[in-house]
């Protein structure tokens, strides 16, 4: 059997391409090396941040609206709760970027956000504990996805349209001549496609690496550390924390990398607790194979203490859990969404997340959909940020 599309990798990404695809009458066949949704990848950890006002760049915002109508609708359509709007306190020392890029796509888009000093958000929200002369801003309509439901409900979606799943199966090469794609498994088997949308996220660059268009976006997976604390004062439910005390949090506060944190909800799976990590603070490339998923003892206490300097509801609680995870990185942050080489026009790249792709991957989905019709689609029409960067 030909299929119009082989999806390689079902994370956020694979799986909202392939049930957007399989959506529209396309014949698809799914791949992923694990059985998703699983922990070897970045669609993991029970939560993700998403917010309107995009401090990289207010471009964004146009894309982000499209992401909130479609999880609200995957929401209503499949009976599980995808998206809480719960807030966002971002920002930090005088003059930081987030608050200041934050306010500015506010401003372009007309988002409801409040500046704040760190007194006075301090005051306003009783987890938090900040320097007077922090600027801030809150985000009243930002919140957080939830990756591992968003995966199963899309792959449910896929199924009931048609689209074929294989997990726990290994792709090892592809070849595109042009007019199909031949993609070869682990167990000697091999089927034809129309197209190939290659979504492996952090285990893309090894599959690449033979391509050398692909070398000029020094595309890289970083290792990541995210812990789950709980909270000091057992006595505090989980929804009150969730909603008055805590929103998602992001601050810059002048130590490399911006530590964040999502607080614990009734719905969350174990570990329950406040998630917390330091976005952009793992800069050591990494094999997806060789990876170290055990985090040290001190490494977590020092995450742990940077977070309670800022965070007092956390103050004396116990780190319940911890993990490592992937980013997959381009040289300018911006995703890398593209056919992947002249010789190879039916091969499609959608990767290099660089931490902040979850809160897109409906629309993401759709643009892959779009691609699989018709491959030109990649080289116009599209939004600023998804189109291949500028190669070195």
């Amino acid at each position: 059997m030909q299929y119009d599309a082989v999806i390689l990798g079902l994370g956020g990404i694979g799986s909202s391409a392939l049930a957007e695809s399989a959506a529209r009458g396309l014949r698809l066949l799914g791949v992923d090396r694990f059985d998703p949704p699983h922990a070897m990848g970045s669609s993991h950890g029970g939560s993700r941040v998403i917010r309107l006002a995009y401090f990289e760049h207010e471009g964004y915002v146009p894309l982000l609206r499209e992401a909130y109508e479609a999880f609200d609708r995957l929401s209503r359509d499949s009976g599980v709760c995808l998206m809480r709007r719960v807030g966002l306190l971002q920002g930090g020392l005088a003059g930081n970027e987030i608050a200041r890029g934050a306010l500015a796509s506010a401003r372009v888009h007309g988002l409801r956000v409040d500046g704040l000093t760190g007194r006075e958000a301090s005051k306003r929200f009783q987890a938090f504990d900040l320097p007077d002369s922090w600027e801030l801003v809150y985000e009243h309509d930002a919140g957080f996805v939830r990756p591992e439901e968003t995966i199963r409900v899309q792959l449910s979606r896929a199924r009931a349209a048609g689209a074929e799943i294989r997990t726990n199966t290994e792709v090892v090469d592809f070849d595109d001549d042009g007019r199909k794609v031949r993609v070869r498994f682990a167990d000697g088997s091999a089927v034809e496609a129309g197209a190939l949308v290659i979504a492996g996220g952090a285990w893309a660059p090894r599959m690449l690496e033979r391509f050398p268009s692909l070398r000029g976006f020094h595309l890289k997976a970083t290792r990541q550390i995210i812990l789950w604390i709980g909270y000091a004062d057992s006595a505090q439910s989980l929804s009150t924390l969730s909603t008055s005390a805590m929103p998602v949090w992001l601050f810059e506060d002048g130590e490399g990398g911006a530590p964040y944190g999502i607080p614990a909800f009734a719905e969350m799976d174990l570990p329950q607790g406040v998630k917390v990590g330091v976005h952009q603070h793992g800069t050591d490339e990494v094999d997806p194979l060789l990876l170290n998923r055990t985090v040290p003892e001190r490494v977590a206490q020092d995450i742990y203490a940077r977070v309670a300097r800022r965070v007092k509801a956390v103050r004396g609680a116990e780190v319940v859990a911890t993990a490592a995870c992937m980013y997959t990185e381009s040289t300018d942050g911006h995703f890398v969404v593209d056919a992947l080489d002249p010789e190879a026009p039916n091969t499609i790249i959608a990767t290099a997340c660089n931490g902040h792709a979850f809160k897109f991957v409906p629309v993401l989905g759709r643009v892959l959909a779009e691609a699989i019709q018709d491959r030109g689609s990649l080289k116009s029409g599209l939004a600023k940020f998804l189109r291949r960067p500028a190669r070195d």
